[in-house]
């Protein structure tokens, strides 16, 4: 059996668990994380914010599983900041669009028959982009918590899930917080012969 890749197209999942405290989750799957460099800089950019901060170092701090790859629009927009000047507008979301299209990237896993799990809060987005794909199965962050807890890794999905709405966690407010779009039971679409995963007995 192949090993599933996750891939993070957008800051989403890691701002709602960093809420609920519940990072370290990311690590119970035990897959490759990979998270393209300009949408790592957009969500780690300001390090004198509580959560920018500690997102960057937890990621930084598990390499791997987490890997970040570089994108020609990361490394320019690294360049522009070095210039002092603005950001681009949507960077991450056009180095993710170049990435997922490019031979090193989504294309190249999909070629290879690689299964893939796309984390993203943006499903809309992903699904009128990348799916249907063979191989390609999407997952929201509710949908994750609750396969986790069907998987047996976590005791509880719901007691998460409200603390990503209702933050109790030290140093998180519910300014942090902001409003799920998925519903209740998660987003857990999969394509026709797209990946599934459970943990080795």
């Amino acid at each position: 059996m192949r090993r599933c890749r996750i891939l993070v197209p957008d800051a989403g999942p890691f701002n709602s668990l960093w809420v609920a405290d519940a990072l370290d989750l990311l690590l119970r799957l035990d897959m490759p994380i990979v998270v393209v460099d300009a949408v790592f800089d957009e969500m780690t950019g300001d390090r004198s914010y509580r959560k920018d901060r500690e997102v960057g170092a937890f990621i930084e701090e598990n390499t791997p599983p987490f890997e970040i790859v570089e994108t020609d629009t990361g490394r320019a927009e690294r360049a522009r900041r070095a210039r002092g000047e603005p950001p681009k507008r949507n960077a991450g979301e056009i180095a993710m669009t170049d990435f997922m299209t490019s031979e090193e990237g989504l294309d190249s896993w999909i070629a290879a028959g690689d299964p893939v799990l796309i984390l993203s809060e943006d499903m809309k987005a992903m699904r009128r982009r990348f799916l249907p794909e063979p191989g390609v199965h999407a997952l929201g962050t509710i949908g994750l918590l609750h396969g986790m807890e069907r998987a047996g890794l976590i005791p509880s999905a719901a007691e998460i899930v409200d603390r990503m709405r209702i933050p109790s966690g030290p140093g998180r407010t519910l300014e942090d917080a902001r409003q799920l779009a998925e519903p209740e039971g998660g987003l857990d679409r999969q394509t026709e012969g797209g990946s599934s995963w459970l943990p080795e007995p």
